[in-house]
Order: structure tokens, then C-alpha cells, then sequence
């Protein structure tokens, strides 16, 4: 908890908006003109999606299997039920390996990736449409060995999405699964499954109180609403807009749960359909996107003080049209967030962020106005040139891959977190980045979107700066921090936690080998580190000097001779 007083406080500092100026948002200059290209079927993404209605469509994700750096794709919804898995190639280019992944057919509904047994690979769990679940294990050669069975996760029902975090501390990710109750007669309500570290799972909704009884939940997502280092759930139901269901937080306690939904304004009486989480205003604390029925989107801004405050008018959010999936992204890398809105029977809304609201929909200026019937999207950087893509589940033909082409004089950062313990995705972390005196926060989720993943790097848009000035790192579970400085911009980033820094090959071991491998990657104070090197940045100050070598030389165990330093 100290250590998360230290994040508040930098944010604090900055100079930041709070939400009652949240009408002018500041930020870096004016934006550029979003721009994007479709082009899915050059780029090798010729995977044909049938009418998933009944199901409300079907899952996307941007993530990648196989470790190499480089975003897949996965793919749910085809007529014959294949589950679409794509190779990235390495130049945003995509190879078909989905007849070889030993993943059976599915009548498939989200999809969600995690690791769930700590083996440093993304594991997929596969929602079935009133059919069993599949929790899908990686082999790490874009094939699956289906474990559903032995993990426990046989559940049949109107399974909409899922979504993970480690809501315990105990370091493994645990799987909550929304259910559309009593669709067709099938009541099974959401199942919250206790990650037992063994392969297994046990379901413990109804013991903490998270099962939502009856509600026909279509989505739920993990996030800290109230920045004191815990994973807290907020769900969205459908069928709220007749003032009977509403949405649903659950204020994480510690391992236990406590509805806050009425105190916290939480209640949104929509028929929520989809979430965009992140920080609008730049005070540090999560906002919420929700779309909803064409009586209009909420847009829910966080107070900062244990409530949220409707500012949806004064943003021109409402939408108005049938909105399914959404996302908050820096298109344009200007540091304000923007936002992809799907829509049923099209055409598609993007809110391009702006330095005073309200906002407007630019989608078809910036070419990305999908006209068909879209459920769920993705967001990651499929070709590595640091800009933000998307992948759309676009119903009744070829999934979408609208690749972003904006031209833009602003910068940006990259962040892979490394884990700890078997969270290797370091879901859950949380960072905060400053940059020309604007703090941006960033929180790593795993399926917050309607039935769909985002890659797990973190992308921030930097405006003019050159470099990130600070950047705050907090790890789930433990709250273990660290600060970085001077991060410089256009590059993607590998962050370790404490425990791994200078150990060269990783092995948890400090001996004189690592000692030589820092001493061999010296560039001297004020001389910035390449990617690859980031092991040795010990002080965190993004050069390699004698302090990170007197701090390696801090860690080597008693009796292990130090050799002669010039």
C-alpha cells in the first residue's frame, strides 16, 4: 500500500486535470487526422465469419503465441465453427496455421488469452454458444492441447466473454466467465473459477458474492477503480435499460468482495454490450465506456473519490446506434485516448480525443466506418510501426484488419512488463508515465474488451516529448514498484521487476558472469541504453554506468571474488 501512495502522489504532482475540468482535457497540441486502410485479405487475414447472432457475434484476438515479438491473430465465428489462428510473420504479414492447431470446431461465442499455468506461453480460453467451454493450453508451436476437463471448466451455458486477474495475490490468474442467463431456458449464471496452481480451477462466485444471481451478464472486466492496488470487477448486463437489471462493482477487498455498485454510481441501467477502460483526464483514476442500446452510450468518469460522474453529453459520446464492442486507444499518439465504438448494421464510430470536448465521430474521414454489422475488435500494433491497429470481428464476410496509417509528428513508448511468479504477463500491472508534465496512466488487462483481447504491450501516445521523463511500474500481487527515467521515445521497452535485474540469463542467480555481461554492456552516465539491455539498468535511469555496477556488485552472494575495476 506505501508503495502505491508513491504512484498517487507522482500523479498528483504533475499538474494534473481533475474530472469537473474534464471538458478541457488539455494534452499535446492538435490532433493529426486519423487515418486507416483495410487490408486484411493482402496481408493474409482471409478468415470468413458466418451470422453469429444468437451469440451476439463472435471473438477476436491480437496476441502473440509463439513469444517472438510479432502480434497473431485469432479468429472466432466461421460457419463451421473453425477457430481462426493466424502466424504473424514478423512484417505484419499473417500465415494460416488454423487446420493444423488440434483445436476441435466450436460453436464459438469470446475469447479470451492468458497464461493461466505460468509457463511464460498464452493459453486460450474458447466462450461456447450453449456448448462446453474449451480452455485451450499453448505448445508454443501454434498447436493446443485442450485441458478443459482436467482444469474443471465443463461448463455449457449462453457463455458471452471472460476475462482474468489474479484477484487473490497468490500470483496465478483466476478466469471470470459471463453468462447471458436464461437464454433458452439455461440458467447457469457467471462462474468465477480460483486459479488452484495445479491445472485446476474451482468456481467460487457464489461464495464471494460475484455471481450477479440472474443477471444476464454479456461482459465483465478487471480494473483498479479505486488505486489501491487491488484488481476490482466491474460487470456488464444486459437488459438494463428497463430499470430492473443494472451493472455490477465489486470492490476487491483482499481477496473477498463487496458490492459498492449504488455508492459508487455504478448501477448505469443500459443494456451494456461494451467496455473501454482507461484514464480520459489524466487524474490517474480509470473512466468507463459503456455502449449501449440507440437510446445512447454512458460515458462514466471517475471522481476520484469512490464514485463515477455521467459526463457523457459534455464528451458528445452518446453514439446513438446499436454499440457493441469498444476500446480506448491513442490512434494518433497525441496523449489523449480515442475510441472505437462497433456497431450493429454500421456503420462503425470512432471519437477522436481532442483537447476540449465534446468530441466527434470521425470514423468515416479516417476510412474505418465499417458499414456491416461489427460485434468485437482487438487493438495492438500488428506491422511494429508503432502505431495502433485494429482487428474487427465484422459479421457475414472477412474479418477486418484496418491498419493505421496516420501521420502524425508525435512520439511514443512501448512497455513489455515481465512478470513475476506464474503472472508472467504481469496482468494486473499498473503504469504511470509523464511526459512534458502530462501523467498518463496505464493498467495490463487480460479480456476487458467485449469477448476479445488486446495485445498485453503497453502502447503511450507522447505528443512532442522525445522521451517518457518518469514512468512508475507497480506488479500485481506483491506491489512492488520501480522507477525509470529518461525513457526514451519510438521504441518498445522490456521492463523487469526488481528480482531479475542483472541477471543475464535469467537463471535466478547472481555470479561473476553477470557482473562481466553488465560491464560489457557500459555506455557510460547520460549515454541512452539500446533495447536488449534493459536487464542492466539497474538505478533505472536508462544508462549503464558504475552505479548499476556497484548495485550488481551489491547482489553477488558472499565469497564471489570481484575482479579488478579499471
Amino acid at each position: 500500500m506505501a508503495a502505491r501512495s508513491i504512484v498517487v502522489l507522482a500523479i498528483c504532482t504533475g499538474g494534473v486535470s481533475t474530472p469537473a475540468s474534464a471538458r478541457d482535457l488539455g494534452g499535446a497540441g492538435a490532433p493529426a487526422p486519423l487515418v486507416f486502410e483495410e487490408e486484411s485479405f493482402q496481408r493474409g487475414l482471409n478468415y470468413l465469419i458466418g451470422t453469429p447472432f444468437a451469440q451476439f457475434g463472435a471473438g477476436v484476438a491480437l496476441i502473440d503465441l509463439n513469444n517472438d515479438g510479432h502480434l497473431d491473430a485469432v479468429v472466432l465465428g466461421a460457419t463451421n465453427g473453425l477457430v481462426g489462428v493466424y502466424q504473424n510473420t514478423g512484417t505484419g504479414n499473417f500465415i494460416n496455421r488454423s487446420f493444423s492447431t488440434g483445436i476441435a470446431p466450436i460453436n464459438a461465442s469470446g475469447v479470451s488469452a492468458a497464461d493461466y499455468n505460468g509457463d511464460g506461453l498464452l493459453d486460450l480460453f474458447v466462450g461456447g454458444w450453449l456448448t462446453g467451454n474449451r480452455m485451450l493450453r499453448n505448445n508454443g508451436n501454434f498447436t493446443f492441447t485442450d485441458v478443459t476437463a482436467a482444469a474443471g471448466l465443463t461448463l455449457v451455458a449462453p457463455t458471452i466473454s471472460s476475462t482474468w486477474s489474479d484477484y487473490n495475490g497468490d500470483g496465478w490468474l483466476d478466469l471470470y466467465v459471463s453468462t447471458r442467463t436464461a437464454t433458452n431456458n439455461n440458467h447457469e449464471r457467471n462462474r468465477f473459477y480460483r486459479n488452484n496452481g495445479d491445472g485446476t480451477f474451482t468456481d467460487v462466485a457464489a461464495a464471494l458474492g460475484v455471481d450477479c444471481e440472474a443477471d444476464p451478464s454479456l461482459l465483465a472486466a478487471f480494473f483498479d477503480f479505486d488505486n489501491d492496488g487491488l484488481d476490482d470487477l466491474y460487470v456488464g448486463t444486459d437488459k438494463g435499460s428497463g430499470n430492473f437489471y443494472k451493472n455490477r462493482l465489486f470492490r476487491n477487498t483482499g481477496g473477498a468482495f463487496v458490492e459498492i455498485t449504488d455508492q459508487a454510481n455504478a448501477a448505469a441501467y443500459i443494456d451494456c454490450m461494451g467496455f473501454a477502460i482507461g484514464d480520459l483526464d489524466y487524474d490517474g483514476f480509470f473512466d468507463v465506456y459503456m455502449t449501449n442500446l440507440p437510446i445512447g452510450n454512458k460515458l462514466y468518469m471517475n471522481d476520484g473519490a469512490g464514485a463515477f460522474v455521467d459526463q457523457t453529453a459534455a464528451a458528445g459520446m452518446g453514439a446513438f446506434a446499436q454499440s457493441w464492442g469498444t476500446v480506448f486507444a491513442d490512434f494518433d499518439d497525441d496523449t489523449r485516448l480515442d475510441t472505437y465504438v462497433c456497431v450493429a448494421n454500421g456503420p462503425n464510430q470512432l471519437f477522436q480525443g481532442v483537447p476540449a470536448w465534446p468530441m466527434t465521430n470521425v470514423a468515416a474521414e479516417a476510412n474505418a466506418a465499417l458499414t456491416g454489422t461489427s460485434y468485437a475488435l482487438a487493438v495492438g500494433d500488428v506491422d511494429g510501426d508503432h502505431r495502433l491497429d485494429m482487428l474487427v470481428g465484422e459479421t457475414s464476410g472477412r474479418v477486418k484488419l484496418l491498419v493505421n496509417r496516420t501521420e502524425s509528428e508525435s512520439s511514443s513508448v512501448r512497455f513489455r512488463v515481465v512478470g513475476q511468479g506464474p503472472n508472467t504477463f504481469a496482468v494486473g500491472a499498473r503504469l504511470d508515465i509523464e511526459a512534458g508534465g502530462i501523467w498518463q496512466a496505464r493498467q495490463i488487462y487480460a479480456g476487458s474488451n467485449y469477448k476479445a483481447t488486446n495485445e498485453f504491450t503497453v502502447h503511450v501516445g507522447l505528443g512532442a516529448s522525445t522521451q517518457a521523463d518518469r514512468v512508475i511500474v507497480r506488479w500485481p500481487g506483491t506491489g512492488d514498484t520501480r522507477e525509470l527515467t529518461n525513457v526514451p521515445a519510438n521504441h518498445q521497452w522490456t521492463l523487469y521487476p526488481p528480482e531479475r535485474l542483472g541477471d543475464a540469463n535469467g537463471d535466478g542467480r547472481y555470479r561473476r558472469d553477470d557482473l562481466f555481461a553488465l560491464l560489457q554492456a557500459i555506455t557510460g552516465p547520460g549515454v541512452a541504453i539500446q533495447p536488449g539491455q534493459e536487464r542492466f539498468d539497474m538505478d533505472g535511469d536508462f544508462d549503464i554506468d558504475f552505479s548499476d555496477l556497484t548495485l550488481l556488485i551489491g547482489r553477488l552472494p558472499d565469497g564471489v571474488a570481484v575482479p579488478k575495476l579499471p
